[in-house]
């Protein structure tokens, strides 16, 4: 394994079963071939002991994320499945290797639910809602097709983040974040003043001093399954200029890009590049099927398994992630290092990306 920087693995606790129909999602759609399925008990026991295994050889896992392509959530199981991430976390030696952040992203559709949120405080597991604006309408339209449902949904959702904020705010809660997703760059921009209002002010009544939100700079197409005009990247300066580390209610606000979440430096980028022969953000870092495969970010119909957890270690499966070139799900891919463009450092680093991509295949 070349690759020296800390990994992060987004596992799909549940793939292709949502209560949801999100425009920038392929699940719920007419087109959607991939799988619809519950990780089995087998897959998440497998995934904690190669995180035991990879800590133990000198890996670090920095952070994992049990998401996916699908609604966390509504997994039977669900309770269970956390408390298994939180025994991994209550047995952890740190004196070998730091312990991963763990977290679930949500719709927060269920957090209202107190079996839902139960497991978040006994497990020191973070929190993420998607939560892309609280105008009912444009909620509606963006998170199921429907602008008329938006009322409905929103009335579901509020008070589930109402808990978690409490929560928060009382120290029973690891750490929260909103989602300004899915990126529907247009509505996020017109309606973010309105978002931000409705969020400090639910912090303000729960006492909850900050909100952290975390931005996406790119629409994806996952892959080609559906159409999405918006190909270029925003980096969303002003909003970050006019909010990031302002105080709204009197709550304080925190942006961070989605991709920091993932590269936290430079350096990090910079051994992406040197590690990867196709360096693709969304593929450098694992995302793991409900049956275990490991995929590529984008890669939601499961088009393409770069081997399985179930089989091999994460030292070996990021060993074929970094030898990976280009295929037709690529092709698809708007988020792909060849069709990046918006930003200079997005133009930047696709042409480094498609320099290295080229002097790899001048070597094989």
């Amino acid at each position: 394994m070349r690759t020296r920087r800390p990994i992060s693995i987004n596992n799909s606790l549940v793939h292709g079963i949502c209560n949801y129909s999100c425009r920038l999602c392929g699940v719920n759609k007419t087109n959607y071939r991939g799988p619809k399925e519950f990780q089995p008990y087998d897959v998440t026991k497998t995934l904690i002991k190669r995180i035991l295994e990879a800590a133990s050889s000198g890996i670090y896992v920095r952070y994992v994320a049990i998401s996916g392509d699908g609604e966390a959530t509504l997994h039977p199981e669900f309770a269970d499945r956390l408390r298994m991430f939180g025994d991994m976390l209550r047995g952890w030696d740190a004196s070998i290797m730091p312990p991963p952040e763990i977290s679930v992203v949500s719709n927060g559709s269920s957090l209202y639910k107190p079996e839902v949120m139960a497991p978040f405080k006994e497990n020191s597991i973070s929190l993420i809602i998607s939560f892309p604006t609280n105008d009912a309408e444009s909620y509606g339209l963006i998170m199921k097709g429907d602008s008329e449902q938006g009322e409905a949904l929103l009335s579901r959702v509020l008070p589930g983040i109402e808990k978690a904020m409490a929560l928060r705010a009382c120290g029973q809660l690891s750490k929260l974040y909103f989602h300004i997703s899915p990126p529907e760059i247009e509505i996020i921009r017109r309606d973010f003043p309105e978002t931000i209002n409705c969020l400090t002010e639910i912090a303000r009544r729960n006492e909850l001093h900050e909100i952290e939100l975390v931005l996406f700079p790119a629409t994806s197409n996952r892959s080609g399954l559906l159409r999405n005009s918006v190909t270029s990247v925003e980096m969303y300066r002003d909003l970050f200029k006019r909010y990031n580390g302002q105080a709204v209610n009197g709550v304080k606000i925190r942006m961070q890009l989605v991709v920091k979440r993932f590269f936290h430096s430079r350096v990090e980028i910079v051994d992406l590049v040197r590690s990867f022969r196709f360096p693709c953000l969304w593929n450098a870092n694992f995302f793991i099927a409900a049956d275990g495969s490991s995929i590529c970010c984008n890669d939601q119909s499961v088009r393409n398994p770069q081997g399985n957890i179930l089989n091999e270690s994460i030292e070996t499966l990021m060993q074929c992630k970094e030898r990976f070139l280009p295929d037709e799900v690529c092709a698809g891919c708007n988020q792909s290092p060849q069709n990046l463009k918006g930003s200079f450092q997005a133009v930047f680093f696709s042409l480094i990306a498609r320099l290295r991509l080229l002097f790899a295949k001048i070597r094989s």
